[in-house]
């Protein structure tokens, strides 16, 4: 199974076009394709985006998405880092993929992000995630 961990910008367009690649992405997880590596700080941003209203998700359907995340996925207790991102508020997603020794660290924002910071985890976009998945099957 392939480890990822996610940024919510991947998360919230999987949410807004259930065609997307990101919609893809989160059905490999719960397919069991995909292993979303997360940290509690990380869990608690999807929840706090999710529900915001401007984007007025359905609370049954936003629930229903982290609650397949919390099964599917591995919680990861990171160590905590100084700023190393133009937007700190990412960082805990590059603590949870070098923590997690996740594969991927997949984003829409691929420009906050620096692959030397990952120690080896590969950053992707949703649409690479998913053609490197179409190859496994």
């Amino acid at each position: 199974m392939i480890r990822a961990v996610i940024d919510t910008n991947v998360v919230i367009s999987a949410m807004i076009s259930p065609a997307g690649n990101e919609a893809l992405l989160v059905l490999a997880v719960n397919q069991n394709l995909v292993r979303p590596c997360f940290s509690v700080e990380i869990l608690q941003e999807y929840e706090n985006v999710l529900r915001r209203p401007k984007f007025a998700f359905g609370m049954d359907e936003v629930e229903s998405l982290l609650d397949m995340i919390r099964s599917r996925g591995e919680l990861i207790q990171a160590a905590p880092m100084s700023a190393v991102s133009p937007d700190p508020d990412d960082d805990k997603f590059i603590a949870c993929a070098l923590s997690s020794k996740a594969e991927f660290l997949v984003t829409g924002n691929k420009r906050h992000y620096r692959e030397p910071w990952l120690a080896g985890t590969k950053l992707v976009n949703a649409g690479e995630r998913v053609q490197l998945i179409a190859t496994l099957l």
